[in-house]
């Protein structure tokens, strides 16, 4: 995929992903933002292997076993032969090393990508051509030559540098500084421009919340199944799981379930942490959350509740059913190749002393009689249930209608000729009940 080299054996990546959204990097200042505007620019770059030993490169190197170098898709920063006159720092989980370019690829020859005024103009600086044109079909889906794109690799790193220098088993993203272009920052954590977090110390005290069950990733009860997993070093404890996100149910094949089976029954607060390091977030991760013989959906925003405790919501758990608490999350949301987060839940006690809101929302007359639409809130727990009652004008007694009903509506009559009023109130599944209201909610002398 270089020039005079064919490509061979390299791992298909299944999953699809956001490229447009991979966010740039530089290296860990030391200074002030001010004094470090000379420092090479870094971008998180997704590599392949080189492999090929015994092949001769773009400068006529011989491919050695275990050899150091790396191939960018570009002639224009090929090192001479036994030189380092263009060379890269290359960062992947706490390990750093610099290697010369000594080939040009993969796919391309011409794509200076880490150039502001690139071949490319029309894509961001930082992303490979291959990447654009493999998840967004830019040039068709193919390199410069016509050629398929079936990889989103901007980097070609040789077996000594991706198996002993980085300790990398399989293609991946690594961080790549482009030394010609400023001065090397040095082998500390990078910090991902977008968000001003610094990659290798992300989340430092992270803690769960206070008195909460927790179950994070790497306990027993959390329970993933697919194959494509990636890993980050933030979130609690120190890393999390992410995969790539889809909008397609046939590719929706990762997944995880947490279970919480300790807790006693009890209203809790479930909570999702959410790291702040690696690819953009999802910004529509659907957890479903099982209490109590039902499953509820929630759909949260993992992109803006970054390094926060994001609540999913509080419901009861250890009823009748007596089922284990569990969340679960897929890779399957409204936007695709971003990533969904995968870290700790925690189910957090809480106790509800406020009763719900109640409103009739509206009236209406049908056929001889009335329809009625009613409503609530409930801050914490939720609406269990309503009591209706009404009364005959002028001067009739509240009589009970509907006592411990879910429904939201109801026709009562035939009228006969008269007119009525009601009111309403609602209890919570903490057990706090509305006090009723002193003057009718609402009453049909005005209903036409």
């Amino acid at each position: 995929m270089r020039g005079g080299i064919v490509r061979c054996g390299l791992l298909v990546v299944l999953l699809v992903m956001l490229s447009s959204a991979i966010a740039h990097v530089q290296a860990a200042p030391t200074t002030s933002p001010s004094q470090q505007s000379n420092l090479a620019p870094t971008y998180r770059i997704f590599a392949t292997r080189e492999g090929l030993v015994g092949r001769r490169t773009a400068n006529g190197h011989i491919i050695q076993p275990r050899d150091r170098f790396v191939a960018l898709p570009c002639w224009c920063v090929l090192s001479p032969k036994g030189t380092d006159t263009f060379k890269v720092r290359l960062t992947y989980n706490g390990r750093s090393v610099v290697v010369p370019v000594w080939d040009v690829g993969p796919w391309n020859t011409r794509d200076d990508y880490w150039n502001p005024n690139r071949r490319y103009s029309d894509l961001p600086v930082g992303m490979p051509m291959a990447e654009a044109a493999y998840y967004h079909g830019y040039n068709g889906g193919r390199d410069e030559w016509g050629r398929r794109i079936t990889l989103p690799n901007g980097i070609d790193i040789a077996d000594g540098t991706f198996w002993d220098d980085l300790g990398m088993t399989r293609s991946d993203y690594v961080y790549v500084t482009f030394l010609w272009l400023g001065e090397d920052p040095g082998p500390g954590s990078a910090i991902d421009v977008s968000s001003g977090q610094i990659t290798d110390d992300l989340d430092p005290t992270v803690t769960a919340p206070e008195g909460a069950t927790t179950i994070d990733n790497t306990d027993s009860t959390f329970d993933s199944v697919g194959k494509d997993w990636y890993e980050e070093t933030c979130g609690l404890n120190g890393q999390h799981q992410w995969t790539y996100s889809t909008t397609d149910p046939t590719k929706a094949t990762t997944a995880a379930s947490w279970q919480a089976p300790d807790l006693s029954p009890g209203f809790y607060e479930v909570k999702a942490y959410i790291p702040v390091c690696g690819n953009p977030a999802t910004t529509s991760a659907r957890y479903r959350i099982s209490h109590d013989g039902a499953i509820t959906e929630v759909t949260l925003d993992q992109r803006a509740a970054a390094g926060q405790w994001a609540s999913l919501g509080t419901y009861y758990f250890g009823g009748i059913n007596n089922e284990t608490p569990q969340v679960f999350l897929s890779d399957l949301t409204d936007d695709r190749g971003l990533a969904v987060r995968f870290d700790a839940i925690a189910w957090e006690p809480r106790s509800d002393t406020t009763p719900p809101d109640t409103q009739i929302i509206s009236i209406s007359r049908v056929e001889n009689g009335f329809q009625l639409q009613w409503g609530g809130n409930d801050d914490m727990t939720g609406v269990a249930s309503y009591d209706v009652q009404v009364r005959l004008l002028p001067n009739g007694g509240w009589t009970d209608w509907k006592l411990g009903t879910t429904d939201l509506s109801a026709w009562f009559g035939p009228h006969e000729g008269k007119q009525f009023e009601f009111r309403i109130r609602a209890r919570d599944w903490a057990g706090n009940v509305e006090s009723w209201e002193t003057a009718a909610v609402v009453d049909t002398t005005a209903v036409p």
